[in-house]
């Protein structure tokens, strides 16, 4: 039996995924860290967690069943998007991570659209965002000079990991295309770019497809992580290719709806769907001639997550309860969850959170009701933003934490209008990248025959109910309008709040 391990590095937690030739969970195991935030918008890493992270990842598998970890035949990765690791020419980390949900970079993306003019949307193909490396790299050069200065190599976070555990720099497809500092078209750094903004090309890394060999585990990292010396590790790939893959999403028509620290409405298309004036995304995946439309919201299971610490919501088996017995629409409460600025369509991040319609009859129920309900109003934006600008979709597939939550599934169905499959197993990302380690050492041909062999559903369609969708429609525009009509005053509140 041959048996392949996927290492998924999110926004809160490191997975290490392994599953047999069959598909098959053998084992999982986590461990969790933090977010830094230094000032407000502020979103950082240290690399070095996610590192001991995978040791202690890696150490719980060990405990459970050490013989498996002998028998890795290959490791493939998953990785949050968008991040950025500086390493000087020593391999050492120049500072923390700053990672995708970072809003402090609106006077850079302003800067680098002046700069670029039409080239922007020409080359880029996508909207200019905080949060993404380019508008990055632009903030440590105007803020950081020294750092930049030292800058040897320049790294997407799932690409550190794979650093340290092989000694090789290099990234994939879905992540260089996703540093909005590639050229998608060319297949190549986007020099152009580069150098209007005034950046070196040659601190960014070499690149190829998801399953390409990249190396192997070396002994230091072998003894450190207690894993075998030489096990082929692959380039792997963006967390949202990975999660595709890991629910049977790799052809064009094919959605899913993504609820993790952030959320993704991502479809599968034969070509670029290119329309940045709409907030989507299109970037490459797992290869050079595969493509995906994305519409991202910024702040999704991290605004539940935020709502349960504060209310200190711990047992998810009564949240669900509670939050059943309320009616759509939460007695008339709604939620913006712009907690750290957002993406699609709303492009801005100098935004933040609102609830709007609290009386005397809110209570804890009806809040986290109206978070679930706020972040799935986003979501639909999402949605009708890849719609608009020409993506199809023939199925879609829930995936991320949002999918273990039943009143948060039906939300979606009811919401979206469509209906909805899920996964037998629930790591979709660390399970696509264990897969695409699979396809790496060619145990199968391409990602479509180990989908085929691989990826399983659970019997159950959640199907949207139509009384119930109309209801949310009506919502939905307020939701809109909310936004629209209060948009300067909120960013007005939001920038005094971050002086």
């Amino acid at each position: 039996m041959s048996y392949f391990m996927g290492i998924d590095l999110g926004t809160s937690s490191l997975k290490a995924v392994i599953i047999n030739e069959t598909g098959t969970v053998v084992e999982i195991s986590g461990s969790s860290y933090s977010v830094i935030c230094r000032k407000n918008g502020y979103a950082e890493q240290e690399p070095e967690s996610w590192w001991q992270a995978l040791k202690a990842a890696i150490g719980a598998l060990k405990k459970k069943n050490p013989q498996i970890l002998d028998a890795v035949a290959a490791i493939g990765f998953s990785g949050q998007m968008h991040g950025t690791v500086l390493l000087d020419k020593e391999y050492q980390v120049l500072r923390p991570a700053i990672i995708h949900c970072d809003a402090r970079t609106e006077d850079e993306v302003r800067e680098i659209y002046r700069l670029l003019g039409a080239e922007a949307e020409k080359i880029l193909m996508n909207p200019i965002a905080t949060g993404i490396m380019l508008p990055t790299l632009c903030w440590v050069k105007k803020h950081e000079q020294k750092i930049l200065e030292k800058t040897k190599y320049t790294l997407l976070p799932k690409d550190y990991l794979r650093f340290r555990m092989t000694g090789t720099i290099g990234t994939d497809y879905s992540d260089a295309s996703a540093t909005l500092a590639f050229d998608m078209k060319k297949g190549k750094w986007a020099e152009r770019v580069l150098e209007k903004v005034g950046l070196p090309v040659d601190i960014f890394p070499p690149f190829g497809d998801s399953a390409m060999i990249c190396g192997a585990m070396t002994e230091e990292a072998a003894r450190e992580l207690g894993l075998k010396k030489g096990i082929p590790v692959v380039l792997g790939g963006a967390d949202q290719v990975m999660q595709s893959i890991g629910c049977g999403a790799v052809s064009p028509g094919q959605a899913t709806a993504n609820i993790g620290s952030g959320g993704q409405i991502c479809i599968q298309t034969g070509e670029a769907e290119a329309n940045p004036k709409l907030g989507i995304n299109t970037f490459q995946g797992y290869a050079r001639d595969r493509w995906y439309v994305m519409g991202a919201m910024t702040s999704a299971g991290s605004s539940l997550r935020w709502l349960n610490q504060i209310l200190d919501q711990k047992d998810y088996d009564e949240i669900n309860k509670q939050v059943s017995e309320i009616k759509p629409g939460s007695d008339g409460l709604i939620f913006l969850p712009y907690l750290s600025g957002e993406r699609c369509p709303r492009l801005n991040g100098d935004i933040s959170g609102v609830f709007w319609g609290l009386s005397y009859l809110t209570d804890r129920a009806r809040l986290t009701r109206a978070v679930m309900e706020g972040v799935t109003y986003a979501m639909r934006s999402c949605l009708d933003a890849c719609k608009k600008a020409g993506a199809e979709i023939y199925s879609m597939t829930a995936i991320g934490g949002g999918n273990r939550s039943e009143p948060w599934l039906q939300m979606q169905a009811d919401m979206y209008n469509v209906e909805l499959k899920t996964t037998l197993h629930q790591e979709q990302a660390g399970y696509g990248a264990a897969m695409i380690a699979a396809v790496g050492i060619h145990y199968f041909p391409d990602i479509q025959t180990a989908s085929k062999e691989m990826i399983r559903y659970k019997d159950r369609i959640i199907r949207p109910r139509k009384e119930i969708h109309e209801c949310y429609e009506e919502y939905y525009r307020l939701y809109q309008e909310i936004y629209e009509k209060g948009q300067a005053t909120l960013e007005a509140v939001t920038r005094l709040g971050r002086r």
